[in-house]
């Protein structure tokens, strides 16, 4: 059969088109979309104990049903160890918030002395670098204790979606591999084979990453006789999951938190505790515990997370990293979408094919 080859600008005007369309479904199907893709995500980290379950004679609906409920129990025991201080720290706000005040009038004194720069002015500056520096992490904090209903209504149904994926997996890998056609069956399977084991690596990977940088933030902090130290470490190993930005929001929180329960010398050792464990995250524990299957290059991943952000809000930074990955499979997976798989890549060394040119006289 002769394919119709359309020209540049029709192909150009189709692909924005789409780009555009999957982006408006993505926008306004987000409260199906993104709790869907969270128990995907769960489903998958799942998947090896469900395995194990049914080797040791589990019906598969049982061995969901046990494999979903010990990670809701693990969760319950996470909150458990964290109420006791999230406890005080909600009691203790309001003296927080009038030691913080006092800090920041003091500070002002001190600026205004030493620099000549009055309180409106640094108001005015305060205002403007709030609002660009903490309005994310703030609204996200405000989202998640003034929406607690919304909250358990999302945690129900990613777990719900979790269950039925895993009792249905069988059925949606079938459905998968007759939408296509035959010749194209080998790479379908090749596509769902490696995304189930890039994902598990990788989300895997994370949560352990997320436990040691945690246990490390938590004793530093014990170390240092910070207040909160629990409620902090842990607090900024999960920020610490969205890449790049999520260091500098822990980092912030962190030590407006310690400013306002503790000497100024105090805020600045949680600083510097914060990014020294980050440094050692970052060039030692991600390498080794994540591992090198999710290669995306550092410039995809910033405009990946920024763009999660504007689509999905925060949810939308923490997807960003494994949908690219899963993109980045298929697209290497399809030969007219490999120029995509190598811009999204982080490969050193990158195959491209030459033209075949004459060979040249051999030397003697």
């Amino acid at each position: 059969m002769n394919e119709l080859k359309l020209p540049f600008n029709a192909r150009l005007t189709f692909t924005l088109l789409s780009i555009i369309l999957m982006i408006y479904i993505a926008h306004i199907g987000s409260e199906i979309i993104i709790p869907l893709i969270f128990a995907m995500l769960i489903a998958i980290m799942l998947l090896p104990l469900v395995h194990l379950l049914e080797k040791c004679r589990f019906p598969r609906g049982l061995a969901a049903f046990t494999a979903v409920l010990l990670f809701i129990i693990s969760i319950i025991l996470l909150m458990l160890l964290l109420g006791k201080q999230m406890e005080a720290f909600i009691s203790d706000f309001p003296e927080l918030e009038k030691k913080l005040m006092m800090t920041v009038t003091s500070l002002q004194d001190w600026i205004d002395t030493k620099f000549h720069i009055n309180s409106n002015t640094q108001m005015s500056y305060l205002e403007k670098a709030a609002m660009g520096t903490l309005g994310t992490a703030t609204s996200f904090i405000s989202q998640t204790f003034l929406s607690l209903s919304s909250l358990l209504i999302f945690i129900v149904f990613v777990l719900l979606y979790s269950f039925f994926i895993l009792f249905y997996r069988r059925r949606l890998v079938t459905f998968l591999v007759r939408l296509f056609q035959e010749k194209h069956r080998e790479k379908l399977l090749n596509v769902v084979a490696r995304t189930r084991s890039v994902i598990k690596s990788y989300v895997g990977g994370l949560m352990i990453e997320m436990v040691v940088v945690a246990i490390l933030n938590t004793s530093l902090f014990l170390i240092l006789g910070i207040k909160y130290a629990i409620l902090l470490g842990v607090m900024a190993a999960i920020f610490n999951i969205i890449p790049y930005i999520g260091i500098f929001t822990a980092l912030i929180l962190s030590m407006l938190v310690t400013l306002t329960t503790g000497a100024p010398i105090a805020a600045i050792q949680v600083g510097v505790a914060l990014f020294l464990v980050h440094l050692l995250d970052s060039n030692v524990l991600l390498p080794r515990i994540v591992g090198s299957k999710v290669k995306i290059n550092a410039l995809v991943t910033i405009i990946g997370v920024v763009l999660g952000n504007l689509l999905w809000g925060i949810p939308g930074m923490f997807l960003a990293i494994p949908i690219i990955a899963i993109m980045k499979i298929v697209f290497e997976n399809i030969e007219q979408m490999h120029p995509w798989a190598i811009l999204l890549g982080d490969e050193e060394k990158v195959k491209v094919k030459k033209a075949k040119l004459p060979a040249p006289p051999a030397e003697e």
